[in-house]
């Protein structure tokens, strides 16, 4: 899921580029700020369906807050949101959601028809926090810079964990592929040839 993730990520970060850039109803002065909402939208739908597409629960229902509905992802000890970020290693903005996960690691019980699993209690909230390359409106300060598993204290002040997408695929081995066995040339002496023994 990590790897179908990241790839998404950095799909998202272009398509929405594209399309606020291309956007002839949005001032150029607002389209960075157009492009920072579409692209949360954008990256909760992608965290979703990642979710889907390997069979791992999510609901984007119990997380309502300001009326907007953010995306949760439960997978073994954890539960996961995503959220943008200005730099790694800084916070999100503040939201009571984030603060009740962190505090709790669990998410009350609603009468919802989303599978149980969701709300069983989870050792750790973790966010994926993401952000671009940079902050002007270009599309190559507007690629993915970095999107890492972050973990904060309950507190939600400051991370106990941050470990980038990229080493976390690498902690776990690679599908190499099978290399096929070449076996050493056999030379042969030239008949025709004396040996002078120099060579």
């Amino acid at each position: 899921m990590l790897e179908d993730l990241m790839k998404r990520c950095e799909r998202a970060y272009l398509e929405t580029f594209a399309e606020v850039s291309h956007s002839k109803t949005t001032l150029l002065e607002q389209r960075i700020h157009m492009l920072r909402q579409a692209r949360c939208f954008r990256m909760d739908y992608e965290l979703a369906k990642s979710a889907e597409k390997f069979g791992i629960p999510y609901t984007a229902k119990p997380l309502a807050e300001n009326d907007w509905q953010y995306t949760y992802v439960t997978a073994g000890d954890f539960g996961v949101t995503q959220s943008y970020v200005q730099k790694m290693g800084c916070l999100p903005n503040p939201a009571k959601f984030r603060d009740t996960l962190a505090k709790t690691s669990n998410i009350p019980q609603l009468p919802l028809e989303d599978d149980a699993e969701i709300f069983k209690p989870r050792n750790f909230y973790g966010l994926f926090a993401h952000n671009p390359v940079g902050a002007i409106f270009e599309e190559e300060k507007q690629k993915l810079g970095s999107i890492q598993l972050c973990v904060p204290y309950g507190c939600m002040r400051k991370f106990a964990l941050e470990v980038s997408i990229a080493e976390l695929l690498a902690e776990y081995p690679s599908v190499a592929t099978p290399s096929i066995a070449i076996p050493a040339p056999t030379w042969k002496r030239d008949p025709k040839r004396k040996d002078t023994g120099t060579e």
